[in-house]
């Protein structure tokens, strides 16, 4: 991976994250795609970010509300950044996931050496799977308590959760781990970011999570477990190797 990922867990998002794609992008010029498909009204969730970054000093954005999957992959195609923002990443993949050209477009701005990220759905939106938000109130580690879905892949092997800390979803994150144990789980608190180059994962703001099953997942009839989860806890300014 040339490129680099920006993971944002959700809240305010800082205004050194545009400042930050804006510089890895190459300049403020860079072409920054602000997908905002997460949103039920995107023209509206897409002018919000596109004043954003300008505030923060971008003078190419482009945030169109296009549903036709063909015109943003070709936008895509001309960018130097993909910003996506919160919503439900359900109804991004509703609306895309079955689009291989737009996946495509997305994960070769990163393989040229641009930027991918998003905050809070955007964000979950770049693991392998993503969870649905359909976790058992119960918190219970159980079959079938954690759904998951795909996401679109940017960042391969991984399943990447938001607001983590603030609305207390290890629970969820670990019975989706226990479900996909090839998964690298990321868990990005609210306020927190991460910048992923590479295997590479830096943190800012506050804290990330990650979590990996050391040891073969076990049931008891529908419940979930395993001898080893290895579980760190990151915080701002430190870096962590994200397993392969």
């Amino acid at each position: 991976m040339k490129g680099a990922v920006i993971l944002a867990g959700g809240g305010s998002t800082p205004p050194e994250v545009p400042q930050t794609i804006l510089q890895l992008a190459g300049s403020a010029n860079a072409r920054v795609v602000i997908l905002a498909h997460a949103q039920e009204n995107v023209a509206r969730g897409g002018r919000r970010s596109a004043e954003f970054f300008e505030q923060n000093g971008a003078q190419n954005v482009v945030a169109p509300d296009t549903l036709d999957a063909d015109e943003l992959a070709a936008l895509v195609q001309t960018a130097q950044a993909v910003w996506i923002p919160g919503g439900d990443q359900n109804r991004f993949m509703e609306r895309f996931g079955s689009s291989e050209a737009l996946r495509r477009a997305i994960h070769r701005v990163v393989e040229r050496g641009g930027v991918v990220g998003g905050t809070s759905a955007g964000a979950s939106l770049m693991g392998a799977r993503m969870p649905t938000g359909d976790h058992s109130p119960e918190g219970a580690l159980k079959l079938g308590a954690s759904p998951t879905a795909p996401a679109l892949g940017v960042l391969p092997n991984t399943l990447i959760d938001q607001h983590f800390l603030k609305r207390q979803r290890l629970p969820r994150l670990l019975c989706a781990l226990l479900e996909h144990p090839q998964l690298i789980g990321i868990g990005v608190d609210e306020e927190a970011w991460a910048l992923v180059q590479g295997r590479r994962l830096r943190v800012y703001r506050a804290q990330v999570v990650l979590a990996q099953v050391r040891a073969l997942p076990r049931r008891a009839g529908q419940l979930l477990g395993s001898h080893a989860i290895h579980l760190q806890v990151r915080l701002p300014n430190e870096t962590a190797t994200i397993p392969q």
